[in-house]
């Protein structure tokens, strides 16, 4: 029964298999730079699952959101890295308008761009809540494409996403309510 949802060959598996398990864990991560590394091996796997499915321009698409994860990284010691991550959301965008298939090319033009912008924030809970919205495009976009691994790892890291940036929304919270008057 599952044979049918899942790939045939074991590299498509493994490779699909690892970028889920990556894409799942990075919202777990509790700094910026360690979600944008995590999310920098989702992307190369996912680039290496869909080059093994045959889908060079899903493949293209996340070899593209690899560059600008790994300009993320960088663009708060460098100027130029933070333009670069900024201009390749553009060319993301243009990319997905010539490549158009309809509804299913605007989910991936909301969620891609969303989660790139996300990961341009410095501030980590704009990061989280960013990278949740672009997830939740995901998400519908694998179940219109029938996607199953990639919906499986999109649902996984939704649910970690939102868990992680509720618990980091409530540390900041009580870490910084104001000290109680003292009573007379």
């Amino acid at each position: 029964m599952i044979t049918g949802l899942l790939p045939q060959d074991l590299p498509t598996l493994l490779t699909g298999l690892a970028a889920a398990t990556c894409l799942t864990a990075a919202p777990a991560c509790r700094s910026r730079h360690a979600i944008l590394l995590v999310q920098l091996a989702a992307g190369l796997f996912f680039a290496a699952h869909y080059l093994c499915l045959g889908l060079s321009g899903g493949a293209l698409a996340n070899i593209l959101g690899s560059v600008q994860t790994a300009a993320a990284i960088f663009a708060t010691r460098s100027a130029a890295m933070n333009r670069l991550g900024y201009g390749l959301i553009g060319l993301m965008i243009i990319l997905a308008l010539v490549f158009w298939q309809g509804p299913v090319t605007m989910l991936s033009i909301l969620a891609m761009a969303l989660i790139s912008l996300g990961r341009m924030q410095t501030d980590e809970r704009h990061l989280r809540a960013l990278v949740i919205a672009g997830g939740g495009f995901w998400v519908i976009h694998d179940v219109i494409g029938q996607a199953w691994i990639a919906l499986a790892a999109d649902i996984g890291a939704l649910a970690v996403g939102i868990a992680a940036l509720m618990a980091l929304t409530i540390r900041v919270r009580i870490e910084w309510r104001p000290a109680a008057l003292p009573t007379i």
